[in-house]
């Protein structure tokens, strides 16, 4: 099941809105043939294994990091694939939590006579996929945010200079990771103070996300003039200009619109909207408005703060929003790891919910 696992990681950033899936068939105590999901569309896992193993499959075993499909989607159902190929049992790490599937493709299999085990290496298989499993039990996507900030906590000078507080070093890291995510999210201040074009390195199919309430965008930023490069979503409301929407779609930009209430884009909304176009694994790059409203709403599940060593003072805090009422609401972290970046240092860890 480890090798299982650690084929399914192969195909990080490629498989979704799919899940992450490896599979490995032994017998006698060798093991006979491996698969993984390369990219959603493609055969999955347990198909790639019985192939690799070919008529050795009679009598094995099969290690699966997630319950095998049962149903027709792009490819045919994984469980005939297994029952045709004369596998005796199957070793399973977790059920699929999405709902079509879900106990289904144990009991097809069950059924048909292949003894079934669940729950082997089930916490680190549920680790694996955990962008997959909130996007299929909250229908909402997996939220990274990136900060870069002096080391008492701030994102810019008094006079709002901004650039550069991380070194080239950290820069060049994050144009490396962004291709691991589905989109890269920014907030309209982000836009208008930095014009970015939010790019990553060799990977063009990664959306680019714009909270806008008012639309105020400029139709000649960067964003906007490299739309042919990679896809743009704006989330804006009802409060935007109905000849400034014309314009951003005539020229490839994918406009959402929606009801605000509090004269913001409702956040919770626009993430919803955006994971049913598929994208469930989202970078946020945006400022400390769109960072602290999307804590204050428990959105966020990752974070990678990358720290400067210089000190700015004043009251530009990297965080905002409304904050926690009291101490012991305290957002807490778990899993933190630091790792020295040129003269930054990066610190990661996972959200507690």
């Amino acid at each position: 099941m480890r090798t299982a696992l650690d084929l399914a990681g192969k195909a990080e950033g490629k498989t979704y809105p799919n899940p992450m899936v490896g599979a490995v068939i032994v017998k006698n105590g060798k093991i006979e043939g491996k698969g993984y999901h390369a990219k959603a569309g493609m055969p999955h896992a347990e198909v790639n294994a019985i192939k690799n193993a070919g008529k050795r499959c009679s009598g094995s075993e099969m290690f699966v990091t997630l319950e095998p499909c049962s149903t027709f989607g792009k490819t045919g159902p994984c469980t005939d694939a297994i029952i045709k190929s004369g596998i005796k049992k199957v070793y399973i790490a977790m059920k699929d939590p999405n709902l079509i599937n879900h106990g289904k493709g144990v009991r097809c299999l069950k059924k048909a006579g292949i003894l079934v085990e669940v729950g082997l290496y089930k916490k680190e298989a549920k680790d694996l996929n955990k962008k997959y499993v909130k996007y299929i039990v909250t229908g909402e996507p997996y939220l990274t945010i990136k900060l870069a900030q002096s080391i008492d906590g701030k994102i810019s000078a008094a006079d709002g200079t901004s650039k550069w507080i991380s070194s080239a070093s950290s820069r060049g890291y994050v144009k490396q990771i962004r291709g691991k995510y589905d989109a890269i999210m920014v907030g309209a201040n982000t836009v208008r103070k930095d014009d970015p074009m939010l790019l990553s390195n060799g990977a063009a199919r990664v959306a680019r996300i714009v909270l806008d309430t008012r639309l105020s965008i400029d139709v000649r930023s960067n964003l906007v003039q490299t739309s042919g490069k990679s896809p743009v979503i704006i989330c804006t409301t009802e409060l935007a200009d109905e000849k400034k929407i014309f314009k951003l779609k005539k020229n490839g930009i994918d406009v959402i619109i929606l009801k605000s209430k509090s004269g913001r884009v409702p956040v919770k909304k626009a993430l919803k909207k955006i994971a049913e176009k598929g994208f469930i694994n989202i970078f946020v790059e945006g400022g400390g408005e769109l960072i602290g409203s999307l804590i204050d709403e428990s959105l966020v599940d990752e974070v990678m703060f990358f720290i400067a060593p210089i000190l700015l003072g004043g009251s530009f805090s990297s965080i905002k929003g409304k904050g926690v009422s009291t101490i012991k609401r305290a957002v807490k972290l778990h899993g933190i790891t630091v790792t020295s970046l040129s003269r930054d240092m990066l610190v990661t860890a996972y959200v507690k919910k």
